[in-house]
């Protein structure tokens, strides 16, 4: 259980992962006119042409990043359609929802993120550090990824060494409302001695940024305030024309006293401070970006990652390795349930996970009728998690918080997996592909004897447990492409996606053995989708687009297990008897109708329902927006560059109203959301000043709560994106 108590947080989910290729390739650029068509999409685990792809993918490659200022993951979903990245606020794990399959933000990514091949499912909001490319594949991507890839994949590739010696330091400042930023990265990368063989690259950042939500009660008067460094090394070794072995090793940590790693604030702020403003807050008023809170506050996170990979050209084929090994510690003190200015109650968290993930395959080669891939790939997770709540006034400060028992979760999984593709040399315009996946996962988790205190919601009892089983699922995907030119093709495709199940530790605190509620079973959904893709304006720009249709059975969905008036009373629970449809419809485009002038759009439309949800004294919600689902998003810019260097460009990100949580109790509205740079770019120089939120509106962006220690008080409480921001930048590259 990973934040049960702290406002209604729940056991992970624990799915297998695989490596995707780490090697490096030449990602071709989407803001140039004259290789708009020459772009590649990787994904498939084959280099394959965009429109030669029959996955629906927005590739993005490091020049349209810096072009749409993306410095961190949060950024990505103004460029794709129909995706939506929730974060709960600015130090939390990233949560994403895909074509109306939310990832819930306590119990499972539903879709997965791979940077150089090394899986996350549980991804914090870090920065995007000299990236080479980004591919966001919308859809199940089960047969190649494995489990928690059934709305999608998200792979990163960063920038990797050469023979060319190359750099680049980039200097940034911010200021928002409640404080400032500053940050410094750069990238060195080169051949390592005159074999012309060995390659390396380094790559580093430090920020120290304010929190964008400002406390106006601070415990000892400590502000917010997050301090992030990264370094990273590779290393790329060629010792023949046919072998390339790479490496990759890094180190991210971030330190923020001052700050819980969620925030929540009402949603109604004038509500709010009618009720509290006097009676708990000493006369002080709440602002839409600013609370009162009093419990002591601080973050530490810590993450060490290292990965290897090889690639084996041989007559027939290609051979493909790749281990990893990652590991994160994770302790946030400082949330308050009372979210107010009294000492009632406030809870600490404690994770530590470590992974690791293998993947061995063989790829046929790509230039005959029938083409192939099979592999296998195994993955194992280790999690650790503690819990803690302070009760009352604290004698000292994140030392107060008295801990809960130890609970853990183990996981190992196996897979094997092909895929075909065959073009008749009598219909060389059709070809079919059939993919199919078998994977075994196996689940454990453990719990030690004890109990957690929360105050006004009583004693919550840990008894020792210790549960496991084994989950298996076949995954297939069938695909048919149709060339219809040189320049257009269509694409229709059905796959299938899972999650594995997992155990309910709160029912076993609570003596329940009926094994429907101690386990809850794996996730099954499959997606149907039809598309095209199409080349247009003689090579400067592209289009592509397409329809779906989604739908899952045993659907995982959190309970939490409250008292009259809203407060927890234990831990929460997952079940899995429930169901969502979802479809929808999407549109992108990039193209360069004139010299130094580039226009960016896209626009999805979702209507996801949940076709049966049961909460409570047998209530149905069947028919309810499925949460933390945009009912539209759309994206445009344009960007001009003058030929003396100059450039301008203004964006409004669209989203459409969003439920925040299953019950619909409340939305955001529709927001738009304006950006403006103008900058100028000569020889190795580039400076730039923007305007990120441009209007300063306030948008709840994660699932919403009562108030956890006084129940319902005619008020919710939600996680805030950011305000506006205004910044400058400064960068050489050599």
């Amino acid at each position: 259980m990973k934040h049960a108590v702290l406002a209604a947080a729940l056991a992970a989910a624990l799915p297998s992962l695989q490596a995707s290729p780490a090697h490096a390739q030449d990602a071709p650029t989407i803001a140039r006119a004259t290789e708009l068509d020459g772009i590649v999409v990787t994904g498939s685990k084959r280099d394959t042409p965009y429109l030669r792809s029959d996955i629906s993918v927005t590739v993005l490659d490091r020049d349209a990043l810096q072009q749409a200022n993306v410095t961190e993951f949060r950024d990505l979903d103004k460029l794709a359609p129909n995706v939506k990245f929730n974060v709960m606020g600015q130090l939390s794990d990233m949560f994403i929802s895909i074509r109306g399959i939310e990832s819930n933000p306590f119990l499972v990514n539903r879709a997965s993120v791979y940077i150089d091949g090394i899986p996350f499912r549980e991804l914090s909001n870090a920065v995007l550090n000299h990236v080479e490319s980004v591919e966001i594949l919308r859809g199940p991507q089960g047969t190649l990824y494995g489990a928690n890839s059934e709305s999608g994949l998200v792979l990163v590739r960063t920038r990797a060494p050469s023979a060319t010696t190359e750099g680049e330091v980039n200097l940034r400042a911010t200021h928002f409302g409640n404080g400032h930023g500053t940050s410094v990265d750069g990238f060195l990368g080169g051949a390592l001695g005159s074999s012309n063989r060995l390659f390396g690259s380094l790559a580093f950042m430090a920020s120290d940024e304010d929190s964008h939500l400002k406390n106006l009660t601070p415990f000892d008067g400590i502000p917010g305030k997050v301090k992030e460094t990264y370094l990273q090394g590779k290393l790329r070794w060629e010792p023949t024309d046919t072998l390339s072995i790479n490496a990759i090793a890094y180190h991210l940590g971030t330190r923020a006293p001052g700050m819980f790693e969620y925030e929540y604030l009402p949603l109604d702020v004038g509500l709010y401070n009618q009720r509290y403003a006097d009676l708990y807050n000493g006369g002080r008023h709440a602002g839409d970006f600013t609370y009162i809170n009093d419990a002591p506050k601080r973050t530490s996170k810590t993450e060490n990652v290292a990965g290897a990979s090889a690639q084996w050209q041989l007559a027939r084929g290609t051979v493909d390795a790749a281990v990893s090994y990652r590991e994160q510690r994770d302790t946030s003190g400082g949330y308050d349930f009372d979210m107010t200015n009294t000492p009632a109650l406030a809870g600490r968290i404690h994770d530590a996970q470590r992974n690791w993930n293998g993947e061995l395959r063989f790829s046929s080669l790509d230039d005959q009728p029938l083409t192939w891939i099979g592999g296998v790939s195994t993955y194992r997770v280790n999690k650790d998690s503690v819990l803690g709540t302070r009760v009352g006034p604290p004698p000292r400060g994140l030392e107060s918080y008295v801990l809960a028992p130890l609970q853990g979760s183990d996981g190992q999984d196996y897979s094997v997996f092909g895929t075909l593709s065959y073009t008749p040399p009598a219909l060389p315009k059709l070809t079919a592909s059939l993919g199919l996946r078998y994977e075994q996962a196996r689940r454990s988790t453990r719990q030690s004897a004890g109990e957690l205190d929360l105050g006004p919601g009583g004693l919550v009892f840990y008894r020792d447990a210790e549960l496991s089983h084994t989950f298996t699922a076949t995954l297939p995907r069938v695909s048919l492409r149709y060339d219809a030119s040189d320049t257009l093709s269509f694409y229709a495709a059905s796959a299938k996606g899972y999650i594995p199940g997992g155990f309910n530790l709160a029912a076993a605190q609570n003596d329940v053995v009926n094994d429907k509620v101690l386990r809850y079973e794996s996730e099954m959904m499959w997606s149907h989708e039809a598309g095209f893709k199409m080349n247009v304006l003689g090579g400067r720009g592209h289009i592509g687009g397409a329809v779906f249709q989604i739908a899952s059975n045993n659907w995982q969905e959190i309970q939490l297990a409250t008292d009259a008036n809203g407060r927890p009373i234990s831990s929460d629970y997952v079940g899995s008897d429930a169901s969502i449809r979802s479809r929808g419809v999407e549109l992108e485009g990039v193209l360069q109708p004139l010299r130094g002038l580039t226009l960016t759009a896209n626009a999805g439309y979702v209507d996801a329902q949940y076709r049966k949800l049961l909460v409570g004294d047998n209530q149905s919600l069947a028919g309810n927006k499925v949460k933390l689902t945009p009912q539209y998003t759309a994206y445009l810019a344009a960007r001009y560059q003058h030929r003396s260097g100059v450039f301008a460009r203004v964006e409004s990100a669209f989203n459409g109203r969003m439920a925040l949580d299953e019950r619909n109790r409340a939305f955001q509205p529709a927001v738009a959301i304006i950006g403006v740079q103008l900058g100028y770019e000569t020889g190795p120089w580039t400076t730039r000043v923007y305007v990120d939120n441009l209007t300063n509106k306030r948008r709840i962006n994660g699932l919403i709560f009562d108030n956890l220690a006084f129940g319902r008080d005619g008020n919710v409480y939600g996680p805030v994106d950011r305000p506006r921001i205004i910044g400058a930048e400064v960068g050489y590259r050599f």
